[in-house]
C-alpha cells in the first residue's frame, strides 16, 4: 500500500471512530412538551391570521386606522407570534401572511406589523426560541 493509501484509510477509521458513541440524545419528555407548545402556538396563530381576514372584509371608514375587529385581531396576533416558542424565520414568515391580509385595510396594523419583524435577530444568527 502507498503512503497515500495509508493516510485515506486512517482518516476512514478516524472518521468511523467519532462518529461511534458519544453522542446524547434529549430528553424525549422535553421534546415532546416543546413539540407541544410549539404546536399549540401555531394552532392560535393560525386562528389570529383567520380573524385578521374576517376582520379585512369587513367595511371600513377609514383606511389609516382601520377598523376595530382588525386592530383587535391584529394586537392579537401580534402578542401570540411574540410569545410563541418559534424561530425568527419561521416568525417573520407569519408576520408576512398577517401583513398581507390587513395592508389594504389598516394601515397602522401593517405598520405595527412591519415593526415586529425580527429582522435584525436573523441578520445577527440569534436564535428565536427559547426552547433551544
Amino acid at each position: 500500500m502507498t503512503r497515500a493509501g495509508v493516510a485515506c484509510v486512517l482518516v476512514l477509521l478516524c472518521g468511523a471512530a467519532a462518529g461511534c458513541g458519544g453522542h446524547r440524545r434529549p430528553a424525549a419528555k422535553a421534546t415532546t412538551t416543546t413539540c407541544a407548545a410549539t404546536q399549540r402556538s401555531l394552532a392560535r396563530i393560525r386562528r389570529d391570521l383567520v380573524a385578521i381576514r374576517a376582520a379585512a372584509a369587513l367595511p371600513t371608514k377609514n383606511r389609516l386606522d382601520g377598523n376595530h375587529a382588525i386592530n383587535v385581531a391584529t394586537d392579537a396576533f401580534l402578542r401570540d407570534v411574540a410569545t410563541a416558542p418559534i424561530t425568527n424565520i419561521a416568525r417573520n414568515r407569519l408576520i408576512d401572511r398577517a401583513a398581507a391580509a390587513s395592508s389594504v385595510v389598516c394601515q397602522q396594523c401593517f405598520q405595527a406589523l412591519e415593526a415586529a419583524r425580527p429582522i435584525p435577530a436573523i441578520r445577527m444568527g440569534t436564535a428565536g426560541c427559547s426552547s433551544g
